[in-house]
């Protein structure tokens, strides 16, 4: 089979973009939110949904490999026809529009709480919805050559943060290990799936990634060293504030704000943060990317720039909608969404390791 040749994507460039990306969302609100459940054991929370995911990443790789050069719509359609895959791909695109309400609405929350010292409006945060309607429009290599920027920033800034924040985290604050019990520790993994999840772009990528030699071999240490950073994020938000943990909302600027050399010097941690800030604001944009190619897929859209301006849209009048209700929403999606994202993120992927009508026959073809 063919691959696209204006991807122009690589597995180098899936493993940046793991790396660039992956880390960047789950620093902000989501310490908070899970340590609501687990309290001391939050990391291992977040080191179950790390392990999860990673089952998403075998699959998707387990697919590729078994269809080479057909993409996940293919894929469906084979085994459960145009209608099973347009059903399947509404679902995902629904799921990528959830999970960007709340990736957007917590950065906005946190730039206009944290970085304004006036009160802002409503759109003071309107640019970004240009840059997310011009990224969505635009092809995947483009996605590439951002994750090669970008990986360095995030995994710098992060460093930074870590590294300041270090003296002053207790990690003997988490022992003893479990002492929360399995129940909570799966309940704030549950409470937690909307951040998570990402590996399931990878089945958008099946199909326009052209086979390598020992591509398992490179992503999944790449997958696991993204992981690594929330998890330490959660061991070290614990280790600073312990039992006061759960009044603090925004991990991000709190856990280095204590560091000595910042009180002798001043809040250069910024540095790092507005780092994060913008290696974030491309992270968000990842769900409308790919709710958009769910639409083009379903409806065969020609002109992609109109469908991706459609997307965001939509997600601006909902953000625009519920900004007197952010609480109110993002406690639904906690609650009672997070068994949605279980089933699109971890268990659907799953489930499509059952697929195999085509795959001997395109194998055969191929050979021939």
């Amino acid at each position: 089979m063919e691959y696209k040749a204006n991807d122009h994507f690589r597995i180098r460039n899936v493993c940046l973009f793991l790396i660039a990306f992956l880390p960047a969302t789950k620093i902000f609100l989501l310490p908070s939110v899970m340590v609501q459940a687990a309290r001391s054991d939050m990391w291992i929370s977040a080191a179950l949904n790390v392990l999860l995911d990673s089952l998403t990443l075998v699959a998707a790789l387990v697919l590729w490999k078994r269809y080479e050069g057909r993409d996940y719509y293919d894929i469906l359609s084979m085994n459960l026809g145009k209608t099973g895959a347009n059903i399947v791909y509404a679902l995902y695109f629904l799921c990528f529009v959830l999970k960007s309400y709340t990736l957007i609405s917590e950065q906005k929350l946190y730039v206009e709480r944290t970085l304004y010292e006036n009160t802002t409006t409503f759109f003071t945060f309107l640019p970004f919805f240009f840059f997310c309607g011009y990224l969505a429009s635009k092809k995947l290599f483009v996605l590439g050559r951002l994750a090669d920027i970008m990986f360095l920033i995030t995994v710098a800034s992060l460093v930074i943060l870590y590294a300041l924040s270090f003296a002053n985290t207790d990690f003997g604050a988490v022992l003893p290990v479990g002492v929360n019990g399995i129940g909570k520790i799966l309940s704030s993994s549950l409470r937690a799936l909307n951040w998570f999840g990402d590996s399931v772009y990878l089945f958008f990528l099946i199909g326009r990634i052209p086979p390598e030699k020992k591509a398992f071999i490179k992503l999944l240490p790449s997958y696991f060293f993204a992981g690594l950073f929330p998890v330490i994020c959660m061991l070290m938000f614990y280790g600073t504030f312990s039992s006061l943990a759960m009044r603090q909302e925004f991990a991000l600027t709190e856990i280095a704000k204590y560091s000595v050399a910042i009180n002798n010097i001043g809040r250069f941690d910024y540095i790092a943060i507005f780092g994060l800030l913008f290696t974030g604001g491309a992270a968000m944009c990842l769900p409308l990317y790919f709710a958009t190619e769910c639409l083009v897929k379903i409806f065969g859209f020609k002109k992609k720039v109109f469908v991706a301006l459609g997307v965001t849209v939509l997600i601006f009048a909902m953000i625009l909608l519920l900004k007197e209700h952010y609480a109110a929403a993002i406690g639904i999606s906690i609650r009672y969404l997070a068994y949605f994202f279980l089933l699109m993120s971890n268990v659907m992927p799953l489930l499509s390791l059952f697929l195999k009508k085509g795959a001997k026959d395109e194998k055969q073809k191929d050979r021939n």
